[in-house]
């Protein structure tokens, strides 16, 4: 099991997602993991309503930023890019925090006519969306673990 420390106060990343047409963002607590040493701020999605609407509000993330998003249980969770405004890298995470998937510079759809969901090949507890890029940059693999402390 695995402790994340949330912020006292609910955070938004560098204030770049903003409410927007028919879907209002809402307030997410913020959790510091880190992959290889280096420390990722990310806003944790962990109800259906956070998660439904995710990042598809965000017009730009940093470069050790993105979401969390926290499932009950393991499974194939299923993403796709509806509404985003950005590319993003999606990392699927056992409940070790294993990564068991990864699908780079996911595109925004521009319809749901055109829009595939991805899910990965193996269960997952945890998604992590980040900077489209940035698993390529922190050299991110299949089997490698990100470090979220101990629960």
């Amino acid at each position: 099991m695995v402790h994340l420390k949330f912020t006292k106060h609910p955070g938004r990343i560098g204030h770049h997602i903003r409410a927007g047409g028919t879907y209002r963002s809402p307030e997410y607590e913020t959790v510091a993991i880190s992959f290889n040493g280096r420390k990722l701020k990310l806003l944790v999605a962990d109800t259906f309503r956070k998660k439904f609407v995710g990042l598809m509000n965000c017009k730009r993330l940093g470069n050790n930023e993105g979401m969390l998003f926290v499932f009950d249980r393991n499974g194939r969770h299923g993403f796709w890019m509806l509404k985003m405004k950005i590319s993003i890298d999606i990392i699927w995470l056992d409940e070790g925090w294993k990564i068991v998937h990864i699908w780079k510079m996911a595109k925004p759809c521009k319809s749901i006519f055109s829009c595939r969901t991805v899910k990965p090949d193996a269960d997952a507890r945890y998604v992590i969306e980040l900077k489209a890029g940035a698993s390529s940059r922190m050299h991110m693999k299949i089997g490698d673990r990100f470090d979220a402390g101990s629960w």
